[in-house]
């Protein structure tokens, strides 16, 4: 809400109801746009300067000009509405600019020579009206020179009236204003807290402030700022986001544990700076903690899943990815102390070992739903077969890029986890046609499957894939180079109402023909086709005229002209050479 300004007095008054020229900064600086630029500069007043200017909506609407133009009556036409106004204040130009009308007012006064008063501000205000009956915004320019002063303005119109405004903050009870707030992004929080100091209190109010996403800021982050965040929302904040904030250190984490006790996720992917300091506090007072991301802070130890395990015990989504120093230690203690766990994220770890599920408790994990062991180059069979055990409520599980697995963890799958619905096993390539016909007698839930790189595997998968999971909707064979145009008829033939996305980058096999299978398949949205040597530019032209919705992905190198024959040269025997 701006500021609503009826009376402007430029001097050294202290009457009621007038603001001096020295508190006239103040009240200009009182709710302002964040958009606009601050510019705000005020020299020394003279103190002899007693000439007091004042303005009202009714006096500007009703005063005349002295200057020349044609369309203005003299000076002496100056209504009579106050000594002081008709005695000191002039219009002397008048002129419209982009559809704005723009005044000048000159105040005749005695003052000091020698102290000139400059007074500049690029905000806009409420001052004055253009019309009597509108309020206009204006970007005011008071200087003085000699001995007079120019108020400078221009006025344009606004659709509320001054009684209007009021009537905001006056009628609608605090409570509703702060259920309008709690719409607003940070950004917009920020803009009407610079409104007025009654939507300042608004806007701060730690009831606004539950959710809060600094990603976008990262770089600007320092670990003032979250401190000053932890004292501000207090017992409010639930959620916040300090991904990618690298400046921010354990010490402002611990203060904003300590003053934030019921946050419930938090994410601080990429700190770096954090340390075991960090989840200790958050151990001991954070205890309603439900999310924690800790993707790539590789200074977290066992001794951090230690605290989160001991004080966190209604946690429920945990990522620790690429954390290298994290052991099967910390994982053990993170399964006794959080029972309701339904998301452990352990990309990159290479610290676990072949035994990391292997020592836990019975109904250790019972609740996971989903596991991501990416690129963790340890795991082996066994440790498939220990998580068929214990994770029977399993829906997605990564295990792409161990490449020491074999058939036999496609076996444990299909024993232990029949209820996984996306399974990942790219760059798995020890695994063949057996484990896959083993996996789709149980696994028939399955919806999503990455076999890229698998590339033992033969048409037989894709016939068994066939009859066993009838609700696969989105399928990578990239790099399956033993897959042929016969396998991959059969499999849409069965799945034309479900496959959405199909991957076949580098399949040598596959031809032209292949977009004859295609083109019945209903739901399709995407289908790749990288480096697929057999398919031509024409056939995917064919496609697309017949199915243009769908997304066709696909690369062909530029054919570079044969190199020029040159004239065959004769050999030289090396032995002739010799002689």
């Amino acid at each position: 809400m701006w500021r609503l300004l009826n009376r402007v007095t430029l001097g050294a008054g202290n009457q009621e109801n007038n603001v001096s020229a020295e508190n006239l900064s103040a009240e200009v600086n009182q709710g302002l746009p964040v958009e606009q630029e601050e510019s705000f500069a005020l020299n020394q007043f003279d103190n002899n300067l007693n000439q007091q200017v004042n303005v009202n909506n009714f006096e500007l609407n009703n005063i005349k000009t002295n200057n020349c133009d044609s369309d203005f009556e003299s000076e002496s036409d100056i209504e009579e509405v106050d000594s002081d106004l008709r005695d000191n204040l002039l219009i002397t130009r008048k002129y419209r600019k982009n559809g704005y009308t723009n005044r000048v007012i000159t105040t005749r006064g005695t003052r000091n020579k020698k102290k000139n008063m400059r007074l500049t501000s690029r905000k806009r205000h409420v001052v004055a009206s253009s019309n009597g009956s509108q309020l206009s915004y204006h970007h005011p320019t008071i200087q003085a020179k000699q001995n007079q002063m120019y108020l400078i303005t221009s006025l344009g119109p606004n659709q509320m009236d001054q009684e209007s405004q009021d009537l905001i903050n006056q009628l609608l009870p605090k409570e509703l204003l702060l259920r309008v707030f709690s719409y607003l992004d940070i950004v917009s929080l920020c803009r009407a807290a610079q409104v007025c100091r009654y939507w300042n209190n608004l806007a701060m109010d730690g009831s606004n402030w539950q959710q809060v996403d600094l990603f976008y800021f990262q770089k600007d982050i320092r670990p003032a700022v979250v401190e000053n965040l932890a004292k501000r929302c207090g017992g409010f904040l639930k959620i916040l986001n300090l991904h990618g904030c690298e400046n921010v250190q354990d010490s402002a984490l611990r203060s904003f544990a300590m003053k934030c006790p019921n946050i419930e996720r938090l994410w601080l992917k990429k700190c770096k700076r954090v340390t075991d300091d960090t989840s200790e506090f958050l151990g001991k007072f954070c205890h309603r903690l439900v999310t924690l991301d800790l993707e790539n802070c590789v200074q977290i130890t066992d001794k951090s899943l230690r605290y989160i395990g001991s004080g966190c015990k209604y946690l429920e989504e945990l990522n620790i990815s690429w954390c290298q120093n994290v052991t099967d230690k910390g994982i053990s203690m993170i399964a006794d102390g959080c029972p309701y766990l339904k998301v452990l994220l352990l990309k990159g770890c290479e610290g676990i070992s072949t035994g990391i599920f292997s020592n836990l408790k019975p109904d250790s994990f019972k609740e996971l739903k989903i596991l991501n062991l990416l690129s963790c180059v340890n795991i082996t069979d066994e440790t498939v077969e220990d998580i068929s055990k214990h994770c029977h409520e399993l829906e997605y599980l990564c295990l792409s890029n161990c490449r020491e697995i074999t058939d036999r963890s496609l076996v444990a799958l299909s024993q232990g986890c029949q209820h996984l619905n996306d399974l990942e096993l790219a760059l798995c390539n020890n695994l063949t046609d057996a484990g896959f016909i083993q996996l789709s007698k149980n696994c028939h839930e399955l919806e999503r499957m990455d076999l890229e790189d698998c590339n033992l595997i033969t048409d037989v998968t894709l016939h068994n894939l066939n009859i066993g999971c009838p609700n696969l909707h989105s399928l990578s064979l990239s790099h399956c180079e033993l897959l042929t145009d016969n396998g991959l008829s059969e499999f849409c033939g069965s799945h034309k109402d479900k496959i959405k996305v199909l991957e076949l980058d580098n399949c040598p096999q596959i031809t032209d023909a292949a977009f004859e299978f295609l083109k019945p398949l209903k739901v399709l949205e995407k289908v790749d086709v990288y480096d697929c040597q057999n398919i031509t530019k024409e056939a995917i032209k064919r496609f697309t005229d017949s199915r243009p919705e769908v997304k066709i992905q696909a690369y062909f190198a530029p054919q570079t002209p044969p190199p020029p024959s040159q004239p065959s040269r004769q050999g030289i025997c090396r032995c002739c050479n010799i002689l």
